[in-house]
């Protein structure tokens, strides 16, 4: 790989790692889940705690509380527990304008990708 390539490659890691943190944890925020992953689904008693309950995925609520580091808290039987976020695919959506990007040495798409957009912030 040129040196070219493996900038154009870590940038855009680098970009899809920020897109992909920079809403997804927002604490206090709801998310819908519109799937739970795994079935039967694992309930913490806290973030990194230990399992203290299984349900069924279709016994569980369809909406949860971010939490932040990756976890959910959900309502089950009247009490909290908490679920790893990955466990459930959500209505993730990034908050904010989407950024018009110059990705510098990048030619074609990736060089204009998000110039010209309405919406986005420079």
């Amino acid at each position: 790989m040129t040196s070219t390539t493996r900038l154009l490659w870590a940038t855009a890691t680098a970009l899809l790692f920020h897109c992909t943190v920079a809403g997804a944890d927002e604490p206090g925020t709801m998310a819908t889940i519109k799937k739970w992953k795994t079935d039967p689904v694992e309930l913490l008693d806290r973030p990194d705690g230990k399992v203290v309950a299984t349900r069924r995925a279709a016994d569980l609520p369809a909406e949860a509380e971010r939490t932040g580091q990756g976890w959910l808290k959900v309502r089950v039987g009247g009490q909290d527990y908490y679920v790893e976020a990955s466990q459930a695919r959500t209505d993730l959506k990034l908050s904010g304008k989407p950024k018009c990007e110059n990705l510098g040495g990048a030619t074609g798409f990736a060089a204009s990708r998000g110039l010209g957009e309405e919406g986005c912030e420079p």
